[in-house]
């Protein structure tokens, strides 16, 4: 089966112009400016009239089995659904087990993985869970899951204080974290993969990230090892995210972390992106992430222990990229890198993040008010004229349960 798409106002993420893109086996094999004409091969042509057509977005930071359970059984999120994924205009997650190790596991998350590849999405996932040290594992070890499990790219999200919120952990809970993120360095050269560290960054003190400066201090580990989650959780993440941006490290921003949607400290993340770049923060340093599927309490400032989990939407990453875009005046080029390119840098996902000859044919399509109109997955139609048209097996069964 082949998908030709014509008249495609292409952004790679930069502008390209009008542009036919013929996709086979799931991957762009031309893009040209001349006419394609296929013949006596099955051929699905679609028109995109001049449509804005850009890579899909990857999120690096997703809880796919569900988030939450810090306030109770009943506040675990449930499972991600692909149709959740796609029609939003995302194409690739990165899962991970967050706070809840005891009744989700690694081989849960991994098998939650393979049944998004099953369905036709790309996805990944990380090795551990926020809270646990020794890190949970599929095989055992740190180095043996990311070197052996394809789908397994890294370990995290890893809270840099060894008892979890705010414990002053520059001792035993730091060297912790940098035996950790060597273990997947070295597993991430062997296997060619990033095997990268993504972080947990309790806000509730002002340590932030000063033991990860010290640490990089002391070991040498390579900044880039190192993927520190919504840097603008609180002004004092987003202080040391200048500086860890300026070091050369990669500043992942939380989508969904806003005062309009309970974290009142937040900076939002539009303006976050805005606020890096203005302090010099190179702008392929940035990553934005949701968060999603996520349901971590909500903040209560003088209420007591939190009631109510708060829930993280996949539609996040579409959200802010409107924002940039319509609020804040940033070019499409631009407003698109911190969703696409820079995060399969930083992720080691090297057919990812723009639409080339020879990439993954992950694209979206857009319409003038910035809504997702189509969206390929690996070559797959996953979203067309706006609404879902393939989903993973259950998803249609628990719309009409829910409806």
């Amino acid at each position: 089966m082949l998908t030709l798409l014509k008249n495609a106002d292409l952004y790679n993420p930069e502008p390209q112009g009008l542009k036919n893109i013929l996709i086979a086996n799931g991957k762009v094999v031309a893009i040209t400016d001349e006419p394609i004409h296929i013949e006596n091969v099955q051929c699905e042509e679609i028109d995109l009239k001049g449509r804005i057509t850009c890579p899909g977005f990857i999120d690096n930071h997703v809880h796919v089995l569900g988030g939450g359970g810090g306030l109770g059984y009943s506040s675990r999120a449930p499972e991600l659904q692909t149709s959740q994924i796609v029609r939003h205009g995302t194409t690739t997650v990165i899962g991970m087990l967050g706070f809840d190790a005891t009744s989700k596991s690694m081989a849960a998350l991994v098998a939650k993985t393979r049944a998004f590849r099953e369905d036709g999405i790309s996805a990944y996932c990380l090795t551990g869970a926020t809270l646990e040290h020794p890190v949970p594992t599929l095989t055992g070890r740190i180095r043996s899951d990311i070197a052996f499990i394809d789908e397994i790219i890294g370990v995290g999200e890893l809270s840099i204080s060894e008892l979890g919120y705010g414990f002053d952990s520059y001792g035993s809970g730091a060297q912790y974290v940098g035996e950790a993120a060597t273990a997947g360095l070295l597993a991430g050269r062997l296997a060619r993969k990033a095997g990268y560290c993504c972080l947990q960054v309790p806000p509730y003190r002002n340590e932030v990230l000063k033991p990860m400066f010290g640490l990089l201090d002391k070991t040498g580990i390579p900044i880039t090892q190192f993927i520190p989650s919504h840097v603008n959780q609180t002004p004092g993440y987003m202080e040391d995210a200048r500086e860890w941006g300026g070091r050369g490290g990669w500043v992942d921003i939380g989508a969904n972390y806003s005062p309009d949607n309970n974290y009142s400290r937040a900076i939002d993340p539009a303006q976050a992106v805005v606020d890096l770049r203005a302090s010099g923060v190179p702008l392929q340093s940035i990553l934005v992430s949701s968060d999603g599927n996520g349901a971590p309490p909500k903040e209560e400032r003088g209420e007591g222990r939190p009631r109510v989990a708060n829930y993280m939407p996949m539609s996040g990453l579409m959200k802010v990229f409107r924002n940039l875009v319509d609020k804040h005046g940033m070019s499409l080029a631009e407003a698109l890198e911190p969703f696409t390119r820079n995060v399969a840098h930083a992720c080691g996902l090297a057919g990812k993040g723009s639409v080339e000859v020879g990439k993954d044919a992950d694209i979206i399509v857009l319409d003038d008010a910035m809504e997702v109109r189509e969206v390929f997955c690996n070559g797959t139609h996953f979203v067309s004229g706006g609404a879902v048209r393939r989903t993973g097996m259950f998803d249609d069964v628990l719309r009409k349960e829910f409806a």
